[in-house]
């Protein structure tokens, strides 16, 4: 296709009231002006009129009717005489290109006006909103600077949701094909209570979206707008978008160029398009906002035609001031005219519509499964996509390379306690067995018994070797009484300062191995700050060997696990407690090794993630005679209540998936 021209004509008219009457004057980018003329007090009755009626035709999802009597001579009163004669000549300067027209509006009740509902006389369908010739936008003024931002690949967008969901899942639908073609890259959303202003920001700090996009609930709260996030419990949390823009200032001073406001059916009519107003005052070169809330079919074809549109490899830069025409003039087409094709509104603090610069961009298509070597099953795309971008492994006990140490560790109890009195039911849980053994024969003994079977040093299997290659920075939970994954880390990734934090009984083991060190060295009194976004952690949270070859008590008994760790954040380094929690919190993790069958994994998940669910793209490896995908699925027993993705798999494949792109998970 060719690439649309971007034109750098621009129309101002602006709209004031004088009394009962409307006051109208225009200016142009060559700075012509006109003189301002005036509309009498009935038309501006129909203004107030039109406006309601436009609001109560959306909300029933019909077109305009009647309605397009008024848009015309509304139409009319506006451009006329000396403004008339300004856009005529704008147009041929344009040189075929749309002219952009901001609206310069400081009345309340006039900023509620659809004026993207206006039509073109002897037109039905002539509409400023989704004119080919005529690009509206609500202007906002502002001392801070602007330029294009150049992107090279995909647009970046971060969507946050605090009450997830089917919105959630619809709007990335409606993205699908742009992030199937390169064009769009979606990052991981915040959803729930990662969708905290400090978890928003902590992403923004490490992370450069070009759009940010909220789907949620606004509301208009003793005059000032208010957006809807979450506090850290996942509960509801108010804040001034006022307050929010000033937050997001370093963010709009680098690659975010576009705040998208799409506002759930609960939102208050107006609230989205006043928050997007003092979002463009804050800083952001364009804000998407909703007079009212839509259908959710049409907001998904909104979010669909306008990133289409947006981030279009045919593109010359991303204008998101046709986009949004277009977006409109596809909800128009797809849904017989609805008059809810006029809820999207664009407040434009820029000059210019156009926030991107493509040129010398390059779109290349995400990576599809990779083959694995050895006529072995592909890579699983869930895998695939999750290895290519920051994640947090949960690595459980129940690995198949570790069962054989497990079961040996069984028979020794047994031999003690399966006999009278008390013998010991079959199938009992290794928890309630090593509890009846430490009851019968004391806890020293049972330590002892598991440093006999635990000691002996094996070499890394090559799961551990292929997890270790993969692994980036961040926070890595083991439950493995031996160090193996330490270990492995050491050998595959030496230049990497690694942690090791293991809470005991009375305090917490700090272990540090620096980058190009032999050894791992035991930090005492106050730890440095440690940086996941650099740094390698590794809770320990089932103790035993550390990889310093010290030995500590494991959880073994039920007593162990109910009393041994009770809340993540106290057993780690206060320094660095927040840190590691909202990486926890933000990144999607992979389990493996973890069975819902047994108690002491679910509290497990409910010390690392709390009440809310699992982060999104998170990953279950089940082993395929276990049984379990769909109690991970459904989420009956997960924090949140919310399943998760599962790939059936043994440890082998895994480790073989993951040896093929080593470094795909590594930042």
């Amino acid at each position: 296709m060719q690439k649309q021209g971007i034109s750098s004509v621009c129309m101002e008219i602006e709209l004031a009231r004088d009394g009962a009457e409307l006051r109208v004057r225009a200016r142009g980018s060559r700075e012509e002006s006109t003189s301002s003329h005036r509309l009498a007090p009935p038309l501006t009755a129909d203004i107030r009129r039109f406006t309601a009626e436009v609001r109560e035709a959306a909300g029933r999802g019909r077109p305009l009717g009647s309605l397009l009597a008024t848009a015309h001579a509304l139409h009319g009163a506006l451009f006329r005489d000396e403004v008339a004669t300004l856009r005529a000549r704008l147009h041929e300067a344009a040189g075929g290109e749309p002219v952009l027209l901001r609206l310069a509006i400081s009345d309340a009740d006039l900023k509620a006006v659809p004026w993207e509902a206006l039509c073109e006389p002897s037109s039905a369908m002539g509409f400023w909103g989704s004119s080919p010739d005529l690009l509206p936008a609500r202007s906002v003024t502002t001392n801070e600077p602007w330029q294009p931002r150049e992107v090279r690949g995909a647009v970046k967008v971060l969507a946050v949701a605090p009450s997830g969901g089917a919105t959630l899942e619809r709007l990335e639908g409606a993205l699908g094909e742009r992030i199937a073609s390169g064009e769009v890259e979606w990052r991981d959303p915040l959803v729930g209570a990662a969708a905290s202003l400090d978890l928003l920001r902590e992403r923004l700090r490490r992370e450069s979206p070009h759009v940010l996009h909220f789907l949620g609930h606004g509301r208009v709260w003793d005059g000032i707008p208010e957006i809807q996030l979450a506090d850290a419990h996942g509960e509801e949390q108010w804040l001034p978008a006022e307050l929010l823009g000033q937050d997001l200032k370093a963010s709009l001073r680098g690659d975010l160029r576009l705040i998208v406001l799409e506002a759930c059916k609960g939102a208050q009519p107006g609230a989205f398009a006043s928050a997007a107003e003092t979002l463009a005052r804050s800083g952001a070169d364009a804000v998407i906002g909703h007079l009212w809330p839509v259908d959710a079919e049409v907001a998904r074809r909104c979010s669909e035609q306008l990133y289409r549109a947006l981030a279009g490899r045919e593109q010359g830069r991303g204008d998101v001031a046709r986009s949004l025409n277009q977006a409109r003039w596809s909800i128009l087409a797809a849904f017989g005219g609805s008059a809810e094709a006029f809820s999207p509104v664009l407040y434009l603090r820029a000059p210019r519509s156009a926030l991107f610069d493509f040129a010398g961009r390059s779109v290349v298509k995400p990576q599809a499964a990779v083959p694995a070597r050895g006529g072995a099953r592909a890579v699983d795309p869930a895998l695939e996509r999750l290895r290519r971008r920051p994640f947090s492994l949960v690595l459980g006990d129940r690995l198949k390379s570790e069962r054989p140490a497990l079961e040996g560790f069984r028979e020794r109890l047994l031999k003690e306690i399966d006999r009278p009195p008390g013998a010991a039911p079959p199938g009992l849980p290794m928890s309630a067995l090593a509890q009846r053994f430490a009851l019968r024969c004391g806890a020293d003994t049972l330590e002892a018994e598991f440093q006999h079977v635990f000691r002996a040093a094996a070499a890394i299997p090559p799961l551990f070797a292929a997890l270790a290659q993969s692994l980036g920075p961040g926070v890595h939970t083991t439950l493995l009484r031996t160090p193996v994954l330490e270990q492995a880390l050491a050998e595959h990734q030496p230049d990497r300062r690694i942690y090791a934090i293991q809470p005991d009984r009375e305090s917490t083991v700090v272990l540090l191995r620096e980058a190009g060190g032999a050894r791992w060295e035991r930090l005492a009194g106050n730890s440095p700050s440690i940086d996941p976004e650099e740094d390698i952690v590794v809770l320990r949270l089932y103790r035993g060997f550390r990889p310093d070859a010290a030995f500590s008590p494991p959880l073994l008994t039920e007593d162990d696990y109910l009393l041994g760790f009770r809340e993540l954040e106290k057993a780690l380094p206060p320094e660095s407690a927040d840190d590691i929690l909202d990486t926890l919190a933000s990144e999607p993790a992979l389990l493996m090794g973890l069975s819902l069958h047994l108690w002491d994994h679910r509290m497990l998940l409910y010390r690392l993630f709390g009440k809310r669910p699992l982060p999104r793209r998170s990953l279950a490896v089940v082993e395929p005679e276990d049984g379990e995908r769909e109690l991970w699925e459904k989420g009956t027993s997960l924090p949140g209540k919310e399943g998760i993705a599962v790939i059936e798999a043994s440890a082998e494949e895994v480790g073989v998936w993951l040896s093929e792109g080593a470094d795909g998970g590594r930042r």
